[in-house]
């Protein structure tokens, strides 16, 4: 049975579509002979870089009624290293902006030059994913992404609760040290606002593993040509990381993985080469079983017979 299960997961598994695109080293849309990595290297902090479209074509086998998960992906990026998970302040997230940090692990993205607390506090906030995606058919205009619900319900409850009567705009605290800049030198509005935004609340929850996904939407696409347009920011160039963006497609199954069918498979033809292994050894030894057998039988018989007689006597 676990071999079947494994085998129709295998089967189920190759049929759902999955697209990855590396674009660590995507190329400058105003010069192609430039990447966008380079070309931030160059410029003040606080710049953004616009990729060369990508092409991506979707397959007959997708159905434009269910929707893909747009998600993101870096390597090398430890945020499972134990500083770096504790520089936050949970009863900040929970609703008091001036709640401090436990340890001071949060320093130096504790409090601005003037004192006042930075919401939210720590290194996780301050090192929110920041490179955004467009994605349209050839031809058309932009393609709708759904960013609701795209957290764990139970964190959007309970874990990231904004404070009654929050304005972004208060001066009783400041946002993260390096949004600032990019609040500073660009007009777009791609920062989050409140700690509740899904896509700061999937980047607050540390990845467990160096190489990583974090859901940015979910969207619908039918079959055809599509472009992809990345405004480039993110930096991974300095800790030898990459990044890349995933479109992946659900089932019953969940999303695309050959490991589980695999395992099942492996497990149920090793239960069968054991069942068969046990069998031989079964077959091969039933003679001598069966004349030990005859033997014994045969001693008792004799002493039964022996215990009758001293009885008689």
């Amino acid at each position: 049975i676990n071999a079947e299960y494994g085998v129709a997961l295998l089967v189920q598994s190759t049929e759902i579509y999955e697209y990855d695109y590396d674009y660590t080293d995507c190329k400058y849309k105003g010069n192609v002979g430039t990447t966008c990595s380079k070309r931030l290297e160059s410029l003040p902090e606080g710049s953004s870089c616009e990729c060369d479209s990508q092409t991506i074509i979707v397959p007959e086998s997708v159905s434009g009624d269910n929707e893909i998960m747009f998600l993101y992906g870096l390597t090398n990026y430890y945020q499972n290293h134990r500083m770096y998970r504790r520089s936050q302040s949970f009863a900040q997230l929970l609703g008091d902006e001036q709640a401090d940090c436990l340890d001071q692990y949060c320093e130096p993205y504790r409090n601005d030059d003037d004192g006042k607390a930075y919401y939210p506090r720590g290194a996780i906030a301050n090192s929110y994913f920041l490179d955004t995606f467009k994605i349209n058919r050839m031809g058309e205009k932009e393609t709708t992404m759904n960013t609701t619900n795209i957290s764990w319900e139970t964190d959007r409850q309970y874990k990231f609760i904004v404070p009654e009567g929050f304005q972004s705009n208060s001066p009783n605290f400041s946002w993260p040290r390096d949004w600032k800049i990019w609040q500073e030198k660009s007009g777009e509005s791609f920062l989050p606002t409140q700690v509740n935004d899904e896509h700061l609340i999937n980047w607050m929850n540390p990845a467990a593993f160096p190489s990583f996904t974090k859901l940015y939407a979910r969207v619908r696409l039918n079959p055809g040509e599509y472009q992809l347009n990345i405004t480039y920011r993110y930096q991974v160039k300095d800790f030898r990381g990459s990044k890349f963006i995933r479109l992946a497609e659900t089932s019953w199954m969940g999303g695309r993985s050959l490991f589980l069918g695999s395992a099942y498979t492996f497990v149920g033809i090793a239960c069968l080469l054991a069942a068969l292994f046990f069998i031989v050894v079964s077959r091969k030894t039933r003679t001598k079983r069966h004349a030990r057998r005859k033997k014994i039988d045969e001693q008792l018989e004799n002493f039964k017979a022996t215990t009758g007689q001293a009885t008689e006597a």
